[in-house]
């Protein structure tokens, strides 16, 4: 079997599930003139290594200097305030600069692999062309997905991310133009590495290493969640539908600041879970379990 193909399994199981929630099939209830053209704008090119800045409060940065001297402090102050994005260390590059996260995703979106919920699918290079899109489309609802991508700096690790921001516009162009905006955000398991050490963690950024995996990984969970978030908009939930889990519920619970216990679960499978912050009112994560 196609890996991509036995991957959607799960999707289509977990799309029928949500359709029986809404109390009614939303497969069969979104005829193909009805459901949206998705337009996909083309993530970046090249997956940069970002560090953003968490400034140290001047209580806190006065603490250090007290115990350090302000000679090896300040470094470390300057590094808290840094907000960067630069290309990956040479030993962490490969001969995809986007790791293949481009390729992958666009292969996982393919409509012909299972009955998504939108009509058609539209891949664009930029914002620009998007617009011009939907201005086609005059009258019609469309669903324009844009996408960054980074790798991001932590103090002992990287993190490789991915967000999607959604904006779902019913009859676009028209007098009844109305748009809804929601933020996807999928978070990779935490790769121990540091750039100033590059060559000692180059296994893991090597052609099919841990990285490329988590790549991979990334663009397929996130066709499942643009495929699940606008059937949810074609067909939202019924008045008072409660979510079967809370954030609290969960025994193995991920890193999660935002989180508090009684947000919803949207999905649960082996190693990962789907949340909706109330405290990030239309966004959905996608976090690891480890």
């Amino acid at each position: 079997m196609h890996p991509i193909r036995h991957s959607l399994l799960p999707l289509i199981a977990l799309f029928l599930a949500w359709a029986r929630a809404f109390g009614e099939d939303a497969v069969t209830g979104l005829s193909p003139d009805q459901r949206p053209t998705l337009i996909v704008v083309a993530p970046p090119s090249e997956l940069m290594l970002a560090h953003h800045a968490h400034p140290l409060n001047p209580n806190a940065a006065e603490r250090l200097a007290l115990k350090l001297g302000l000679l090896l402090a300040a470094p470390i102050i300057r590094d808290y305030a840094r907000e960067s994005r630069d290309p990956l260390p040479q030993p962490w590059k490969s001969a995809q600069p986007d790791r293949g996260f481009g390729s992958e995703l666009k292969a996982a979106l393919d409509r012909s692999e299972t009955n998504w919920p939108w009509r058609a699918l539209r891949f664009v290079s930029s914002t620009e062309a998007a617009d011009a899109v939907v201005g086609e489309l005059k009258g019609e609802d469309v669903a324009v997905a844009t996408i960054g991508t980074e790798l991001t700096e932590l103090t002992s690790y990287v993190q490789f991310s991915a967000e999607v921001t959604v904006t779902i516009i019913r009859s676009a162009g028209s007098a009844r133009e109305m748009r809804t905006l929601v933020m996807i955000r999928h978070l990779s398991e935490r790769l121990p590495a540091t750039p100033d050490r590059a060559e000692k963690y180059a296994a893991a950024f090597r052609p099919g290493g841990s990285l490329d995996q988590m790549v991979n990984a990334a663009a397929l969970d996130l066709s499942r969640m643009l495929a699940v978030t606008i059937a949810r908009a074609a067909t939202p939930p019924a008045a008072g539908q409660a979510p079967n889990r809370r954030f609290g519920d969960l025994t193995h619970k991920p890193r999660c600041a935002e989180c508090r216990p009684g947000d919803p679960v949207l999905h649960e499978e082996p190693g990962r879970v789907w949340i909706a912050p109330f405290n990030l009112q239309g966004t959905i994560l996608s976090l690891p379990l480890g």
